[in-house]
């Protein structure tokens, strides 16, 4: 027997002090209601649930930010909708003022007004903002601008379609002897049957300021001479571009043997027709667009560097669309290398938790000189005609810049949806791994509040035992 040393008392003591240290770590949890307190508690999983706890935080903040990116395209489309409204009003007003029956003072009266809605509509652009933001004036545009001299005989600066383009300096190719004019008969009339109808080679086409797209070719007046032998027809044939307005009509004979090709309008905007095609009255529609190759190519501060590989397209109405951007060509297409530089204003919203998660919105500026409206008036019969044109453009081009915010709204509102989904998968798997368990815990305090309640017991007993030396002392 030994008094210097207890060892039943140090083993009773040394579990005595487990089962305090477990006791201790029980009410931790149950009074947090966290397994991990500490880094000690679980290493490994306080790491993995840091890191989807920045992920479910970052998503709770793309969600508030795709709601306020919702906002602002709600407030940007408000105003495009009185915009819209003014437009709708002044087209009215234009078909009103083209009808004769009205005098120079009357006309004076409706320019008027229409004068008064060009101002609001400036005011709407210059004025209208989201959290002092501006949003119509074009701060918030993607802007192109020629750096050269326009060699492929674009109509107009590339418009581009994917804001996400970065700011820079850029080159549209038309490769070298790939054009090719392509025509297609969308409505058969008037006998026709093919499109040679149109006689016009690609040169022929290239040396006209026309537009490309759906031709009409309209035949009226059907005369039969029965006096020849064989009889000859006659006929008015009259030929309207894309946007509607007539090239001019000429009467000539039709439905020859052998071809008779006819001259329709004048220098520059001219166009061949085959009369030998046609052969009765009615409409005949033809779409003319060009194919070729074509690539986009971006400076990187040394040279001009492909971003997109060469690409043989066909026109639509003139358009392709191209590496991010939109080109509009007449027939006078040609080949060559178009420079321009790229200045990217466009909104960016956050819509995710990590870097370069997020979309880009551009608004254009929609001031009257930008929807082409600036000076029109409608103070007599043809001024007001070419006023109800340039409406229709203006009003078609709110129409798209409209519609495609309300695509983009939606599309934030299924980004919302998922990024709701995710914080809620994210935040189940972040509580397997970081909350506690009560019912375990309660468990496992009530099995070491036992133990511990033994220990002290046994503890108590061990320290008995160095007294039975006693005994022997006393003997």
């Amino acid at each position: 027997m030994r008094i210097n040393h207890n060892i039943q008392a140090l083993n009773a003591y040394r579990n005595l002090y487990t089962n305090q240290m477990s006791i201790s770590k029980n009410l931790e949890k149950l009074s947090s209601g966290m397994r991990i307190n500490r880094a000690a508690d679980d290493a490994a999983g306080l790491a993995i649930s840091e890191k989807m706890r920045s992920q479910i935080r970052g998503l709770k903040q793309a969600e508030r930010n795709s709601m306020d990116g919702i906002s602002l395209m709600q407030t940007a489309e408000g105003a495009m909708t009185e915009v819209h409204s003014m437009l709708q009003r002044m087209r009215e007003l234009a078909v009103q003022a083209a009808n004769d029956t009205n005098t120079k003072e009357d006309r004076e009266a409706i320019q008027k007004e229409i004068d008064q809605l060009k101002l609001e509509i400036d005011s709407i652009a210059a004025k209208t903002e989201f959290n002092t933001r501006k949003l119509l004036d074009g701060s918030s545009a993607v802007d192109t601008q020629f750096s050269n001299a326009n060699p492929t005989n674009l109509l107009t600066v590339p418009t581009v379609v994917d804001p996400a383009m970065e700011s820079g300096d850029y080159q549209v190719t038309v490769e070298m002897g790939t054009i090719s004019a392509v025509k297609k008969l969308t409505q058969p009339g008037a006998g026709v049957k093919s499109t040679d109808v149109i006689a016009s080679d690609l040169t022929e086409l290239q040396d006209q300021e026309l537009k490309l797209g759906e031709y009409s070719i309209v035949v009226t007046d059907i005369v039969v001479d029965d006096s020849t032998i064989p009889a000859t027809k006659s006929a008015t044939i009259e030929v309207f571009d894309p946007d509607g307005f007539s090239l001019g009509k000429k009467a000539s004979q039709i439905a020859q043997a052998s071809s008779n090709v006819i001259q329709i309008g004048t220098a520059p905007k001219m166009i061949e027709i085959d009369t030998s095609q046609i052969s009765l009255a009615g409409t005949a529609k033809i779409k003319i667009e060009y194919e070729a190759e074509f690539s986009v190519k971006r400076h990187d501060g040394t040279t001009y560097q492909d971003i997109t590989f060469k690409k043989k397209i066909t026109t639509e109405n003139g358009v392709i669309k191209h590496g991010g951007l939109e080109l509009l060509f007449g027939t006078n297409m040609t080949a060559g290398d178009s420079q321009f530089t790229l200045t990217n204003k466009a909104l960016s919203f956050q819509i995710g938790a990590n870097t370069n998660q997020n979309v880009m919105i551009d608004v254009p500026q929609l001031s009257t000189v930008k929807l082409g409206i600036d000076e029109i008036n409608v103070l007599d019969h043809e001024s007001a005609n070419d006023a109800i044109f340039k409406l229709e453009k203006a009003i078609t081009q709110i129409s798209a810049v409209r519609s495609k915010l309300g695509a983009t709204q939606n599309r934030l509102e299924h980004t919302i949806n998922n990024l709701q989904v995710t914080h809620e998968n994210l935040s189940s798997a972040e509580s397997r791994i970081r909350d506690a368990d009560m019912a375990l815990e309660m468990t496992e305090f009530t099995k070491n509040n036992i133990l511990n309640q033994s220990a002290q017991a046994m503890l108590a007993q061990a320290n008995q035992l160095p007294q039975g030396v006693l005994q022997l002392l006393q003997s």
